[in-house]
């Protein structure tokens, strides 16, 4: 073979070389498949385009989980919109919390997961993926973002693992596709779901709030009791003071209780003396004095238990005794 044969071949393989040296961009690395971890869906709940809602094959080493499971839809959907995300500061700082589900995103999210959850066994968990729009350009548009999780439930509480929050595409891709008219299909993007074994592409951190933990320490596994946040999410949506009149309205009718209880006693003891009265005294052995039974007998008047002529006739009756 030539020499310039060989020139062209050692070119070639020196190209090759520095082309995979060559750092690859956000959008290469996105289209390219992870061929280090493949989830095997078992099957798919929800389909639509880019999104979805599956039943994967769980993570090796993972413990079996807490499968089929029956949970309230619309807890879910509260539990998860009361989750709140701090990007930067937190408690120390000044930084407000951001909700991480709206509340339509929350509510899908719930209707395909809690049916999955229903499907699913001991060895399978859920994966999703939902698209969102966030506010670009001050405001003045709006850009597709896309969110993935995993979820399984295990010992009585549900797990919800994030893979990438928010991720948005290179605009390359948009501008490369746009180009050819395709403008509203993602499909061959690569979405990464959560995992046990690796920590999620997030900012922040989940907040801790009622019936909101972390798992295994990490920002990204949030472990949510559904009936304790759901009671929460329902009880921030109440204004302070429709609260505070609720509260008061609770102590009234509890004091109200209270008082006819007492009430109620204190009718039954007099009745019971009054019968003594009536009875001459036997009811308490018959050693009751004249002017103890006249006594009671004023008492009972005047607290309106027997009438006018009542008091009349019993006080003549004690008198005749006499």
């Amino acid at each position: 073979m030539s020499k310039t044969y060989f020139r062209s071949l050692g070119a070639r393989f020196t190209a090759t070389i520095l082309a995979c040296a060559v750092p690859l961009s956000g959008f290469a690395l996105d289209l390219l498949p992870d061929f280090f971890k493949k989830d095997e869906v078992t099957a798919t709940i929800w389909d639509l385009n880019e999104q979805y809602v599956r039943l994967v094959k769980i993570e090796d080493d993972a413990a079996p989980n807490d499968h089929p499971v029956a949970l309230d839809r619309i807890e879910v959907e509260q539990a998860l919109a009361s989750l709140q995300l701090w990007v930067e500061g937190g408690v120390f700082r000044d930084e407000e919390a951001t909700t991480v589900y709206p509340r339509k995103q929350a509510a899908m999210i719930a209707h395909y997961v809690t049916d999955a959850l229903g499907r699913a066994a001991p060895n399978e968990d859920v994966t999703f993926n939902v698209r969102g729009y966030a506010d670009v350009m001050l405001s003045f548009a709006r850009e597709r973002e896309w969110t993935t999780g995993r979820v399984f439930y295990k010992d009585g509480k549900l797990n919800l693992i994030i893979g990438e929050y928010g991720k948005r595409l290179d605009k390359a891709k948009k501008t490369v596709e746009g180009s050819f008219g395709i403008t509203d299909d993602f499909r061959d993007v690569n979405f990464q779901s959560g995992s046990r074994h690796q920590r999620g592409k997030m900012p922040g951190r989940v907040v801790t709030t009622a019936g909101v933990e972390l798992g295994e320490g990490r920002p990204d596994w949030i472990v949510i009791d559904v009936a304790k946040a759901a009671l929460a999410y329902r009880e921030a949506a109440v204004p302070m003071a429709v609260r505070k009149e609720e509260q008061k309205a609770k102590a009234e009718a509890a004091k109200l209780t209270l008082e006819r209880r007492q009430m109620r006693e204190e009718m039954a003891r007099l009745r019971k003396e009054l019968q003594d009265l009536q009875d001459g005294g036997a009811a308490a052995g018959g050693t009751a004095s004249l002017e103890e039974r006249l006594s009671k007998l004023q008492e009972l008047h005047q607290k309106g238990l027997i009438s006018d002529e009542d008091f009349a006739r019993r006080k003549d009756e004690i008198l005749g005794e006499l």
